[in-house]
C-alpha cells in the first residue's frame, strides 16, 4: 500500500501542498467547467452512492474517513476521482465554488494536513487542521462527503453551510 502525504481528496475535496504557492480560491475567480472525464467519475460516484461506505471518525485535530465500495468500478472511480481532483487543484481550479462549505475548505486548504492512501476498495483520507477553526472546517467538510456518500443526487444541488462564515 502506498502513501503520498502530499496528496488530497474531494470528494471527497481533494487539496494537496502545492496549492499553498497558489492564489486562493477566491482570488482564482471563474475557472473553467469540470472536463467530461472527471464528470464522469463524479456522476459515477452520484449514480451509485447505495454500494458506497464511509466511515468517518473525528479527532481532536481533524479526521480519517475510510471510503469504499465492494463494486470495483465505483472503487476505481473513487480513485480516479482523487487523481483528477488533485490534477484540478494543481491547476489553480476550484470545485463547487457556490457552495459556501466547499468554498471555506479550500481558502482555508493550507491550514490543513491532508494524508492520502489508496486501499483495495477506494480510500483513506486523514485531514488535521493547524487551527481551531481548520479544524472545524475540515470535520464539516467530511460531513458534508458523508451526505453525497449517503444520499447521492439529492445531496447534490444543495448548499452546505460555512462553520466559521
Amino acid at each position: 500500500m502506498e502513501t503520498n502525504s502530499t496528496f488530497g481528496v474531494l470528494f471527497i475535496c481533494t487539496l494537496f501542498s502545492t496549492l499553498a504557492v497558489l492564489p486562493s480560491c477566491a482570488q482564482q475567480g471563474g475557472g473553467r467547467g469540470m472536463p467530461p472525464e472527471a464528470r464522469e467519475q463524479i456522476h459515477t460516484l452520484f449514480d451509485n452512492h447505495a454500494s458506497i461506505r464511509r466511515e468517518v471518525k473525528f479527532t481532536a485535530d481533524g479526521y480519517t474517513a475510510v471510503t469504499e465500495s465492494d463494486d470495483p468500478k465505483v472503487a476505481a472511480a473513487l480513485k480516479k476521482h482523487v487523481g483528477q481532483m488533485q490534477t484540478r487543484l494543481a491547476d489553480g481550479l476550484s470545485v463547487r465554488r457556490w457552495d459556501p462549505a466547499f468554498a471555506e475548505y479550500c481558502d482555508h486548504y493550507t491550514d490543513m494536513d491532508h494524508e492520502f492512501t489508496p486501499t483495495a476498495k477506494g480510500v483513506r483520507m486523514t485531514v488535521k487542521g493547524r487551527t481551531a477553526n481548520a479544524v472545524k472546517i475540515a470535520q464539516n467538510h467530511a460531513k458534508v462527503v458523508s451526505a453525497f456518500a449517503a444520499h447521492g443526487w439529492s445531496e447534490h444541488d444543495k448548499k452546505h453551510d460555512a462553520v466559521t462564515r
